[in-house]
C-alpha cells in the first residue's frame, strides 16, 4: 500500500490538532494543549474505489518560535491544508505567509485552505465570499469550511489535496 506524507499548517490554536485527531482517530477533545514540533498520525484512506493509501499526516506546530526548526518537517509532502479560524482575522491574514512557505519547502503540491470552527458561526469575522477569493488568488485547490468539532468536512480537509495529487500523478502518465 503506498504511503504518502500530508501537512496541516496555520497559526496556533486554530483547529488544525482537532481536525487530525478527529480524522485519523474519531475523536474530539475540548481542552487545548499547543503542538509542541510536529505530531505524526496515519491513517488507512480510500481515495479511489480502487486505491487505499497510508496518509502520513503531519500536524506542525503553529507557534513562531518553532518556526526555523520546522521546515525540514516541510520536504517530501505530497498534499496539505492550511487552516484558519474563522473567528480570527488574524489567523486568516497568516495564510499568505503559510502558503509561501510551503511552496518554498514542498514545492507546488495541492492546498486547500480550510476555514475551521464553523460551529461557532455567530463568532464569525471571516467571511466565505472572503476566503474563497483568497484560496483562488493562492493558486489552491479550493476552500472549505469545517468544524472538528461537530465532524463537519472532517474527512474532506485530508482526501481532496491526496485525491489531488493523485489525479495530478495519474494523468501524467497518459
Amino acid at each position: 500500500m503506498p504511503s504518502l506524507k500530508y501537512i496541516i499548517v496555520g497559526d496556533y490554536a486554530v483547529g488544525k490538532t482537532s481536525l487530525c485527531n478527529v480524522f485519523a482517530e474519531n475523536r474530539f477533545q475540548m481542552d487545548y494543549k499547543p503542538t509542541i514540533g510536529v505530531a505524526i498520525l496515519t491513517k488507512t484512506v480510500r481515495i479511489f474505489p480502487n486505491m487505499e493509501i497510508k496518509l502520513q499526516i503531519w500536524d506542525l506546530a503553529g507557534q513562531q518560535r518553532f518556526f526555523e526548526v520546522m521546515v525540514d518537517y516541510y520536504k517530501g509532502a505530497k498534499g496539505g491544508a492550511v487552516v484558519f479560524d474563522i473567528t480570527r482575522v488574524d489567523s486568516f491574514e497568516s495564510v499568505d505567509d503559510w502558503v509561501k512557505t510551503v511552496r518554498k519547502h514542498s514545492g507546488n503540491i495541492p492546498l486547500i485552505l480550510v476555514g475551521n470552527k464553523i460551529d461557532l458561526e455567530d463568532l464569525r469575522s471571516v467571511e466565505y465570499e472572503e476566503a474563497v477569493k483568497k484560496a483562488n488568488e493562492l493558486n489552491l485547490i479550493g476552500y472549505i469550511e469545517a468544524s472538528a468539532k461537530v465532524n463537519k468536512n472532517v474527512e474532506e480537509v485530508f482526501v481532496n489535496p491526496i485525491k489531488a495529487y493523485l489525479n495530478k500523478v495519474l494523468s501524467s502518465r497518459g
